[in-house]
């Protein structure tokens, strides 16, 4: 006896619409959708180890943070790559942001839909391709980006603040640490040598992730301390 597959067109269409991306008022309404679409999947699709997710946060929330970020989205977009979690949107968030990547290891009832495990099922992907002409607007969504972020969907209303794994920053730039290091403006000759030392360290200017351990707890601990301080002030 044949089982029906779960992977109907409403799973489908709303997987697909959900990767489309949106506003705030249309993330909504797509993950509201995603979620009850995806709640008789069987639990291999709801499951997942260590997830990451990249936040821009406008500079004067940051000291705000205290110790938990509330979201304003609570179903939200993860991924299990580190490196896609630092390279989506753009990396690092332009200057006047401040850039942060939290990492958690989810619960089960936190995990909507592992979309990259979807994406490994062989009937889920041939289930999209013999429905695709059927999903509205899917060369914007599963046709467009398909497995390509490692995503992982989480119902996740507040991050602690020790989940912080990386914050995003700038170096200053390439001439001006060239001449910190020579000791004057460096000619063209001691900017390559400038650079090849900056390779070899495994070090570059302009955006940067910082994700030291030791670093990375300053940071926090920081945060506690000004947000302690305008409660108190309070």
């Amino acid at each position: 006896m044949t089982h029906p597959s779960p992977f109907n067109l409403e799973l489908l269409q709303a997987v697909s619409d959900w990767q489309r991306g949106g506003d705030a008022k249309q993330k909504k309404k797509r993950g509201a959708a995603l979620k009850a679409a995806a709640i008789s999947l069987p639990d291999s699709f709801k499951s997942s180890a260590i997830c990451y997710r990249q936040i821009a946060l406008d500079k004067s929330a940051v000291w705000r943070v205290g110790t938990n970020l509330n979201l304003s989205e609570t179903i939200s977009a993860w991924t299990q790559s580190l490196e896609a979690a630092k390279s989506i949107k753009g990396g690092v968030p332009p200057v006047g942001y401040q850039g942060v990547i939290f990492r958690i290891e989810p619960t089960p009832d936190q995990i909507v839909v592992n979309l990259a495990s979807l994406y490994e099922d062989k009937i889920f992907r041939s289930s999209l391709e013999e429905m695709k002409a059927q999903i509205s607007g899917y060369w914007d969504g599963a046709g467009k980006y398909g497995a390509t972020q490692v995503e992982v969907v989480l119902d996740v209303a507040s991050l602690p603040l020790d989940s912080i794994h990386s914050w995003g920053g700038y170096s200053s730039p390439e001439l001006q640490l060239a001449a910190m290091f020579f000791g004057h403006t460096p000619s063209q000759t001691e900017l390559h040598l400038f650079r090849e030392l900056m390779e070899k360290a495994g070090h570059r200017c302009g955006p940067y992730w910082l994700s030291t351990p030791d670093a990375v707890s300053r940071v926090a601990e920081k945060l506690k301390f000004h947000a302690e301080r305008l409660s108190n002030s309070g």
